[in-house]
């Protein structure tokens, strides 16, 4: 490539980072593939054109340029996690199943193994096998030994002793409280198919909404983001889910992003005259990006 074409793929490639920073995902997308008719042998703009069609709810269009950077670079982790994500919004999900076991293999091999381990559960929740149970299960075994070795490493200081007259507290004389049962993150995925099947797509959108709260929960972000982009596919003005999607954004450091996305659903609330939904948004969002002044209370 010459200096003259390296310097406008760098700009196409810049025009598109900088229209996803202020919400503009069709520029975005525009300027990436202007950068892949540039160069064809970058894995980068076919990544970040796959992330914003994502975005866009074109989980067809997102596959084939996840496809197209995975040609180039094939065990990239961020073509390779959102041709997962785009395979389980079209429901193909043998096929996500086996992407999250590739995804498990690429992050194992990297010694990543938290992260290996999550995408290991998320194969094993879409489609449960017996070998899937066992290379999750390794996967956690190898992660607690890895942390355990890790604690024995730093105990150098030992322990300070309590005082010798040291008394425990007194405890409340009180009948113990069973804590409240857990929801299964993917039960509510099945109650959201099965509500998809039959066309009911509000309650789809509340079990897609019950199940990412379930996994956010949990620390489980990657499969929040799959349950929210799930329900936004079955009903896609959904403004909770669009809400949890940008909170969730927050969780990952993407502040950016989280503020377009806040931004653009006070726009449409605003337009339809939503003052509840305005509110809500205008006081989650303040709450995440306290110093974004266009959140500040009015």
């Amino acid at each position: 490539m010459t200096e003259t074409l390296f310097e406008r793929y760098k700009e196409a490639l810049r025009t598109g980072h900088v229209a996803v920073l202020r919400g503009r995902l069709e520029d975005a997308a525009v300027a990436y593939r202007e950068a892949i008719s540039i160069t064809a042998d970058r894995a980068v703009p076919r990544t970040a054109l796959g992330s914003v069609q994502l975005r866009l709810g074109d989980p067809q269009d997102a596959l084939d340029a996840f496809d197209g950077a995975l040609a180039l670079e094939p065990d990239d982790d961020a073509s390779l996690l959102g041709r997962a994500q785009a395979l389980v919004v079209l429901r193909r999900t043998g096929e996500a199943a086996l992407g999250y076991d590739h995804l498990a293999g690429v992050r194992a091999a990297h010694a990543r193994l938290s992260d290996a381990a999550e995408a290991a559960r998320r194969a094993l929740a879409i489609e449960p096998t017996d070998e899937r149970r066992e290379r999750h299960a390794r996967l956690v075994e190898e992660l607690r030994t890895t942390a355990g070795e890790a604690v024995a490493e730093g105990a150098a200081a030992p322990a300070t002793a309590e005082p010798a007259d040291w008394e425990p507290p007194e405890m409340a004389d009180a009948e113990p409280t069973a804590p409240e049962p857990r929801p299964d993150p993917e039960a509510l995925v099945l109650a959201l198919e099965e509500a998809a099947a039959r066309g009911d797509a509000e309650s789809a959108a509340a079990a897609a909404l019950a199940a990412a709260r379930a996994h956010r929960e949990e620390g489980q972000v990657d499969a929040a983001f799959d349950a929210c982009l799930l329900g936004i596919g079955v009903r896609p003005g959904d403004v909770d889910l669009h809400l949890l999607l940008a909170d969730l954004a927050v969780d990952r450091g993407w502040t950016g992003q989280a503020g377009d996305a806040y931004r653009q659903l006070l726009r449409l609330a605003d337009l339809d005259g939503d003052a509840a939904g305005a509110d809500l948004v205008r006081r989650t969002a303040a709450a995440r990006l306290p110093n974004d002044p266009p959140f500040a209370p009015r």
